[in-house]
């Protein structure tokens, strides 16, 4: 039998998907209502017809909502069980738009070669280039070329941006400049929509429904690459101080110029450095595990920043001075919520900087809670003050186990765990570090009859 916590669990996982697809699948019930299935499917062109137009309803549907997605609200992290969550979706909505949308054209265009000649096959071809628009055709005809010609401006569009996201592997500056333009894409896929003479063009739901998520997306766009200057929520931060720790990792001190964040231990920010006289520290925002406290004097913000690539190892060359705009809090990795039930903390590396955040709210209502630490090199291992000692002598509840893999011969395994731990069943398991040990534990736990539900982790990788 399920408990209330699976079905939880259930919900905030799937609830999502769950609108994704209802929004999704609207206009194809409405579409599929509008003819019998025997015309729709009635011979091989009428066939391809139907494809076709399905392909690029249901294409057009997953870019309007994949825009959407890309908006960093809070709201959205409720709806998938966390910021992580969201981007996985706008990542799969992003590849299934462009398999729907790469097959419309093709579909619509194969329907001249059902005869194979070389005329029917010069049709298929012409079908695919721009229309001419000429001063003396009909209102109709310069309508429909207008039409098609925005539809090939899209696909042309969103076809090399996306390749570019999934196949290229680009600076992340330059990949967020590229990833601007699917908007523009986007609107030329709208128009191309709501013009084309179709079943959307005839139907006033189908009409208006369009166009309600074109502009959806158009304002998902606007607002999030175009004017997230303006709308998007930042609190400029100065650092405080900065310093490089054994295992190549920055630890930064920053403290709010006006009013500083509110957050729940456990979440993380999104950082951009403004300026700097520094060098090579380009301003982009990526997102990092808060490992203050709520409480911190003067609303300090705690970061430790493992150098893995560019940007993070610039970050060696901060100065104090240097002016930060802090977006956030976001994430859903609040030990918090389980208040009631034993807790295993599980950190690999860099992963233990949320489980610093939760550590310094710590306090006497807290329940149980078995703290591991997964490092390579013993020199590696940071806060040791409070987590090997203050933590444990101020709050008998609270034990910590440091795992040296040098020293252990070997990397944290779950049956190390559940004897340490005393058991991992019917405990809430929180696990934060590098991709293929969580990965590797997770399969572990589960393998012992842990469920899913009682394993969360929050991962989030922009280096």
């Amino acid at each position: 039998m399920k408990s209330d916590s699976d079905y939880i669990y259930w919900l905030e996982r799937w609830s999502g998907w769950i609108l994704i697809g209802f929004f999704t699948l609207i206009p194809v019930v409405r579409w599929a209502m509008l003819e019998p299935v025997a015309v729709r499917f009635g011979s091989f062109n009428s066939t391809l017809l139907t494809f076709g137009r399905l392909a690029g309803l249901v294409g057009f549907m997953l870019y309007a909502i994949n825009l959407v997605l890309s908006i960093r609200r809070r709201w959205l992290e409720n709806l998938f069980g966390g910021l992580n969550r969201v981007y996985i979706a706008h990542h799969l909505t992003g590849g299934l738009a462009l398999v729907f949308l790469l097959f419309h054209p093709v579909f619509l265009a194969f329907r001249y070669i059902e005869l194979q000649t070389l005329a029917t096959i010069k049709d298929a071809a012409s079908f695919l280039l721009p229309r001419a628009i000429h001063f003396d055709a009909s209102y109709y005809e310069v309508q429909d070329a207008i039409a098609i010609n925005n539809g090939i401006i899209a696909f042309l569009g969103m076809v090399v941006l996306l390749f570019i996201t999934f196949f290229v592997k680009l600076p992340y500056r330059i990949w967020v400049f590229t990833h601007k333009f699917l908007g523009v894409a986007f609107v030329f896929a709208g128009l191309h929509t709501i013009m084309i003479v179709s079943d959307v063009y005839h139907d006033p739901f189908l009409k208006i429904y369009i166009i309600a998520w074109t502009i959806i997306g158009l304002a998902a766009y606007v607002y999030r690459s175009l004017l997230g200057n303006m709308f998007v929520r930042r609190l400029p931060y100065k650092v405080i101080s900065c310093g490089v720790l054994p295992g190549n990792v920055v630890h930064v001190f920053l403290e709010p110029v006006h009013k500083g964040i509110d957050f729940k231990p456990g979440q993380f920010v999104f950082v951009r450095f403004l300026w700097s006289e520094s060098d090579n520290i380009t301003q982009e925002a990526h997102p990092f595990s808060i490992a203050s406290s709520p409480n911190e004097p003067n609303s300090q913000l705690r970061l430790y920043m493992k150098a893995l690539g560019d940007f993070t190892a610039s970050l060696k060359n901060l100065k104090p001075g240097t002016i930060a705009e802090i977006e956030g809090a976001f994430g859903r990795f609040l030990p918090a919520r389980y208040d009631n039930a034993p807790q295993i903390w599980i950190a690999g590396g860099i992963g233990i900087t949320p489980f610093l955040s939760i550590a310094r709210s710590f306090n006497q209502n807290k329940p149980q809670v078995d703290m591991f630490y997964s490092v390579q090199t013993r020199s590696e291992l940071i806060d040791q003050e409070a987590l090997a000692d203050f933590l444990p002598k101020n709050y008998p509840q609270f034990k910590y186990h440091p795992f040296v893999s040098e020293e252990q011969n070997g990397f944290l395994t779950a049956e190390y765990i559940n004897s340490e731990a005393g058991g991992v069943k019917g405990k809430e398991i929180f696990l934060c570090g590098p991709p293929p040990m969580m990965k590797s534990i997770r399969a572990q736990l589960k393998s012992m009859g842990v469920p899913n539900s009682k394993i969360h982790s929050e991962e989030f990788s922009m280096s």
